[in-house]
């Protein structure tokens, strides 16, 4: 009955969404886009910030959803903490696109904040005081996951979710490199997230051949 429960949450977690919006946008299969990663940023970057958008409220509700149906169900401690990994396993590893996915960073974060909030303002802490410290958005995120299992033990008492943290930063860690990290790639473009944020909308490839990403330079030399 257990391995039921969790099946769900895989299956919740599995839907993909992002290919699913890249594809009703028209655009190439987005696993094949910048990063590779089947998630927000990836849709935001190279399909539209709408389109990143809608993903990313998707991805939260999966989250959410995932922690209030385990309530809901009154499972154990344990069963809810694997229920939000097998819904981040879900996003990451989807049985729909043959293994691949994104990586279930927005369900996660969500899922959280359901659980135990005071744990994800701990950590955003954390993250902002690396952040000060190294100057690096990259570093500041190793920080924070390294520091998960410790702030979700302070703030619920509980080693479920302890090990429900170590489970997610050892899943988060796997997939967190230089090469694909979407923040990494925005500033290859754009000078900071505020400018690819407020930069005017994107043009498709014009007629003449110029590449979406020398229009893109050329909006925001504007």
């Amino acid at each position: 009955m257990q391995l039921g429960y969790l099946a769900v949450f895989y299956l919740i977690g599995s839907i993909p969404v992002a290919w699913l919006v890249a594809e009703m946008a028209g655009e190439e299969d987005i696993r094949e886009q910048g990063s590779g990663n089947a998630g927000v940023m990836n849709v935001a970057i190279n399909v539209s910030r709408l389109a990143g958008l809608m993903v990313f409220l998707a991805e939260a509700a999966k989250g959410a959803i995932s922690v209030v149906l385990a309530e809901r169900w009154q499972l154990s401690d344990w069963m809810v903490g694997l229920a939000v990994v097998a819904a981040v396993t879900g996003t990451r590893w989807s049985i729909w696109l043959n293994g691949k996915g994104g990586r279930g960073n927005t369900l996660g974060v969500a899922a959280l904040l359901v659980l135990a909030w005071q744990a994800v303002v701990i950590s955003l802490g954390v993250w902002i005081l690396a952040r000060i410290l190294t100057r690096s958005s990259f570093w500041a995120t190793r920080c924070w996951l390294l520091a998960l299992p410790l702030t979700l033990g302070l703030v619920t008492m509980s080693w479920a979710y302890v090990v429900m943290g170590a489970l997610l930063t050892v899943i988060y860690l796997s997939m967190h490199n230089t090469e694909t990290d979407d923040h990494a790639m925005i500033k290859k473009t754009y000078p900071s997230l505020w400018a690819f944020l407020t930069t005017p909308p994107r043009r498709k490839k014009s007629t003449t051949g110029e590449t979406r990403e020398s229009l893109m330079n050329a909006d925001i030399k504007k």
